[in-house]
């Protein structure tokens, strides 16, 4: 009878061990499977304000607590972003409205996918004697052409009543010159973006309007369609850590980040203490009335030849 007994247990002690290598094994092949469905996404930011929510996501672990594997590249202009995009580097990125309806137009399938909070502010020059956006009508505004920056302008200008061919345009492509340019006051006004448009209010330039306060937000993210269509459940997630950022951001004092804010946005180290961030939004998508507007005016220019309509704009694939 002992001798039963011991084989009885022998076989149970064997079964419990199968059982233990089974489940071992089943877990193994499981994370193996998960690592390799896994899928990276890389978006390209622009050096500028609306990077600090995707930035924080990354710092701050989101990205990974929603299961991604995310690649953060940045840039220090729209062309060499553009380069890495349309050449197949690049999932998503931060950009404009303007900037999507050129991709569609030359047939780079992109679509809008978020709103961001990147603000455009119109500056006067101290010595240019103009204290308010009446007095801007004849004076000088340093722009770069057909893009997001002339026409924030000339919406602004026509919400103020003025038409935006009476602002004499000079074109100055490149951002930082057209601050230097206000600084030697060779220039009445430049319509900047953040960093540069607190560097102009710091050397004593006069705020007129900000695109914000006018309900104006041409800032987006966006991914290619390609991408929308083969990472669709990772970029939902994508911008649920986004989410998670903002709310950190918005309840969260800023010196507990702030190092990271002037990575992500390219303020002066100087900077550090004084910088004052917007109320960034959750993520939505821009209205179809605003989408029409930037359509009618880049068809009016002549910078777009296809026939667009809002949706051919938008995905909600991070909204449903």
């Amino acid at each position: 009878m002992k001798g039963i007994e011991i084989m009885l247990k022998l076989k149970k002690i064997i079964s419990l061990i199968s059982t233990v290598v089974l489940i071992s094994t089943m877990s193994a092949c499981s994370s193996a499977k998960e690592k390799v469905n896994k899928k990276t996404i890389t978006v390209g930011l622009i050096t500028s304000v609306d990077a600090v929510p995707f930035i924080m996501a990354d710092e701050k672990g989101y990205f990974k607590k929603h299961g991604l594997d995310v690649k953060l590249q940045m840039f220090k202009s729209a062309k060499d972003r553009d380069a890495a995009f349309q050449s197949g580097e690049l999932d998503g990125v931060t950009a404009d409205e303007v900037a999507v309806c050129l991709y569609r137009n030359s047939n780079f399938n992109v679509k809008i996918t978020g709103s961001t909070d990147g603000d455009f502010m119109l500056v006067a020059n101290k010595a240019s004697n103009i204290k308010s956006m009446e007095d801007i009508k004849g004076k000088s505004a340093a722009i770069s052409d057909k893009t997001v920056i002339e026409y924030t302008l000339d919406k602004m200008a026509e919400k103020n009543s003025i038409k935006p061919e009476d602002i004499k345009k000079e074109l100055v492509p490149a951002i930082p010159a057209r601050l230097e340019m206000l600084r030697n006051n060779k220039i009445d006004l430049a319509l900047l973006p953040e960093p540069f448009s607190t560097l102009a209010l710091k050397d004593g330039g006069v705020l007129l309007g900000n695109a914000s306060k006018l309900g104006m937000f041409p800032a987006i993210s966006a991914f290619t369609e390609k991408s929308i269509n083969g990472k669709r459940k990772e970029i939902k997630e994508f911008y649920k850590a986004y989410d998670e950022a903002v709310q950190y951001i918005n309840n969260t004092q800023i010196s507990e980040y702030e190092d990271t804010v002037i990575k992500a946005a390219g303020y002066p180290k100087d900077m550090k203490g004084k910088i004052i961030l917007p109320k960034f939004r959750k993520n939505v998508l821009p209205s179809d009335d605003e989408l029409k507007l930037v359509i009618d005016w880049t068809t009016k220019k002549g910078i777009i030849k296809k026939s667009l309509i809002p949706k051919d704009l938008v995905s909600d694939v991070a909204i449903k």
